[in-house]
């Protein structure tokens, strides 16, 4: 997929927009005289550069959903305005028409993520790791966060503890960063706070 701003679309050009494929039938200036006050506000804003040039000019794009023989919509764009521009040879998701991954299966692979989280964060008990779900046991380094337990609240305080090793030292740096948020008076256990 390549990206091209609104200003360099040429005509009939298939874009991804909203997740669906929109065909650009056409670009058109718009007369200086016919821009939107918030075109001419951001116009003054930027020093009044040339408007024929200026990046944040508004054009008239004329399209509709591809592959169909839909009415011509009217909108309006900057310039500059970026578009991903689909190859010939483009796919679509048979149940919905969308472009992949669809909405659908984009929220079913965040469901799935947070299904495992949940599901990992359920299974801790006393003494286990909250990075990485093992036992810490006397002879390992470790660090205890004291007060109360920002993932599972139901083990009581003084119960978020982290291995120190590599893989559960940054599960344990974004734990005390909710956990230095949650009161103002505490100072970081790991490190020094960024």
């Amino acid at each position: 997929m390549s990206v091209l701003t609104a200003e360099e679309i040429q005509p009939n050009t298939v874009v991804a927009w909203n997740y669906k494929p929109l065909l650009i039938v056409r670009t058109e200036a718009i007369h200086f005289a016919n821009w939107p006050d918030s075109y001419l506000r951001t116009w003054e804003a930027a020093g009044t550069p040339d408007p024929d040039s200026w990046e944040g000019r508004p054009l008239y794009i004329h399209n509709r959903p591809d592959r169909t023989n839909d009415p011509l919509k009217l909108g309006k764009a900057p310039a500059s305005w970026r578009y991903f521009v689909l190859p010939k040879h483009y796919s679509v998701c048979s149940h919905c028409g969308e472009l992949p991954p669809c909405q659908e299966v984009f929220l079913d692979r965040v469901m799935a993520v947070e299904s495992r989280r949940i599901d990992f964060e359920m299974r801790l008990t006393h003494g286990t790791c909250h990075g990485c779900g093992g036992r810490v046991t006397g002879r390992e380094h470790s660090v205890l966060f004291p007060g109360d337990n920002l993932i599972r609240p139901d083990l009581g305080a003084n119960t978020a503890v982290f291995h120190t090793r590599r893989h559960c030292l940054p599960i344990a740096l974004a734990y005390q960063d909710r956990w230095l948020a949650a009161a103002q008076d505490r100072a970081p256990r790991i490190g020094s706070a960024a």
